[in-house]
């Protein structure tokens, strides 16, 4: 693995739904995630460790939802 030392640039394949322009996503060094819209200059930075925070909340978030939709369907059944 190589250890991310310049700044990667990359633009999505297409716009988001909510969106009229393509993301430019920005891989920085020092562990950071920045995004903006394409032809714009406002940039929203994240560090990555905080990403992975949020990220793992929501998946537990999902999770535990699903568990108490099958709980739900099996008590409704009975």
């Amino acid at each position: 693995m190589t250890d991310l030392k310049r700044l990667i640039k990359r633009r999505t394949c297409r716009p988001p739904e909510t969106i009229r322009k393509r993301l430019v996503v920005i891989l920085e060094p020092g562990d950071t995630l920045a995004m903006r819209e394409h032809g714009r200059r406002y940039i929203c930075r994240i560090g990555l460790e905080a990403l992975y925070t949020m990220l793992v909340k929501r998946q537990v978030t999902i999770d535990r939802a699903k568990k108490a939709q099958e709980r739900k369907l099996r008590a409704a059944t009975r």
